[in-house]
């Protein structure tokens, strides 16, 4: 599935270099994170999870798939999902990061083209006001840019975290 997310552009990878090791890495990213599983599907909502978790997820010995969580009254809700493993060179951390978006977020794309190709058929056979299918692409197309720009912001702000984290003492 991440090779067709790559072909339509909608998945990122990074190679991050973090100057602490990596049980001190994954011991800072434990306490920002609250563990769900990595289906984010869970009957704890975003806005009952304490303020002092910025992502949620899981995080093991070497490996992670987190998500940073909304906030109460949080405009966005295109928050990428970050699948990442951790490994130690010469005392630093290297975190290899590959962002895609969550399944709901495709799912609802998916609905989109669908309900686009609906218009476009049904334009086809009756000919119809062009202004109906004029919309509903650019309803589809404006989903997909969404989607791209939430995955290139999302990538911009869990390098800063590594980079926060790291810096911290």
């Amino acid at each position: 599935m991440n090779s067709f997310y790559k072909k339509i552009g909608l998945c990122d990878s990074s190679r991050i270099e973090v100057n602490i090791s990596s049980a001190e890495l994954i011991q800072k990213l434990q306490k920002i994170t609250y563990k769900t599983n990595k289906t984010f599907i869970s009957l704890e909502r975003d806005t009952a999870i304490p303020t002092r978790f910025e992502y949620r997820g899981m995080i093991e010995e070497s490996r992670f798939t987190i998500k940073r969580r909304m906030r109460l009254f949080d405009v966005n809700m295109n928050n990428p999902v970050f699948d990442g493993y951790i490994s130690d060179e010469n005392g630093q951390s290297s975190v290899s990061v590959e962002i895609h978006p969550s399944g709901i977020q495709i799912f609802s794309w998916i609905i989109i083209l669908c309900f686009c190709f609906l218009a476009i058929f049904i334009n086809i056979e009756e000919q119809q006001d062009i202004m109906f299918l004029v919309i509903a692409s650019v309803i589809a197309v404006t989903q997909y840019f969404v989607l791209k720009r939430g995955i290139s912001r999302g990538k911009y702000e869990f390098e800063r975290e590594l980079i926060y984290i790291s810096q911290k003492p």
